[in-house]
């Protein structure tokens, strides 16, 4: 078992969706699982992703997008390193290209790239006492992730049904995915088939601080990313809106009759939507009939 960092706690609230506060779990083990092992497999990543490589340790966690020479984005992936090898896993949308995409830059490289995704299962935990409630599990690997937002981890495990039960054994309860798309929604977190595709940028998703290395040697987009780095700004950006009534994925924000941006998630009043930059919190725009407000 992989032990990570304790992470910090966060406020949870009751409404529509229940007590987040509480520790919970949730199975997704339908998402793209990919083993990356060989005497260059830290090289090959390093040298294709946004992310750095050549460093990282047994039990650590990195994010990493791949990119184009334009910097628009062709994926999105979480990885944990091993003693021998990377685990990483992605959307489930993109298991039938990504795997591709990043094996024809193999070429000579001393990398193995296997699908691993009958093999393993992925259990997420989040809420306050996630820590607590995964330790001493025995034959997982735990994976920490910011995709929610607050601190949680995905445990890696050959047997999902046996991961359960001893989550539910040290109190965690089962959430549908509506919950997770919630708790990631408040929290304002990008995520890829949603509000990245491949016409986005990292920075106008918001990942560059978590899956974008400035500082390390050259990699396909290096030169896009540092011109965005370098210049400031972007065109688009990931906003949160309130409306008073449920908002709908795809559709149109107007402000004074221009469109400014699209809904790209929504559960129930909360949403997420590209906009345009210049767009502002306390913004009040028009999607249909509804007035929806930019909270940030």
């Amino acid at each position: 078992m992989v032990l990570p960092p304790t992470p910090r706690s966060f406020t949870g609230r009751e409404g529509q969706y229940g007590d987040v506060s509480r520790t919970f779990y949730s199975d997704r083990s339908d998402r793209g699982k990919l083993r990356f092992s060989g005497p260059q497999d830290k090289w090959f990543l390093h040298q294709i992703l946004t992310q750095a490589f050549e460093d990282i340790a047994p039990g650590e966690a990195r994010d990493a997008a791949l990119i184009t020479a334009h910097g628009r984005m062709v994926g999105y992936l979480e990885f944990i390193a091993l003693d021998d090898g990377l685990l990483s896993h992605f959307e489930p949308e993109a298991k039938d290209t990504l795997p591709d995409e990043i094996r024809r830059y193999v070429f000579a490289t001393q990398v193995e790239i296997e699908d691993v995704g009958d093999e393993w299962g992925l259990v997420v935990v989040g809420g306050e006492g996630a820590a607590d409630a995964i330790s001493g599990i025995e034959d997982v690997i735990v994976h920490p992730t910011s995709s929610l937002g607050p601190p949680a981890f995905y445990l890696w495990t050959r047997s999902v049904e046996q991961t359960i039960a001893a989550l539910e054994r040290n109190g965690a309860l089962a959430v549908a995915e509506e919950k997770l798309e919630a708790i990631r929604i408040d929290n304002g977190v990008a995520r890829w088939g949603r509000e990245m595709d491949r016409k986005t940028i990292p920075q106008e998703a918001g990942i560059d601080e978590r899956a974008v290395h400035f500082d390390k040697g050259c990699y396909v987009g290096q030169e896009a990313m540092a011109k965005i780095h370098f210049r400031g700004k972007v065109n688009r950006r990931v906003a949160r809106l309130e409306s008073a009534s449920p908002l709908q994925v795809g559709s149109e924000l107007q402000l004074d009759g221009t469109r400014v941006g699209t809904v790209t998630s929504s559960v129930g009043v909360k949403a997420l939507a590209m906009l345009r930059h210049s767009i502002e919190p306390g913004a009040i725009l028009v999607a249909g009939v509804n007035q929806v407000e930019v909270v940030s």
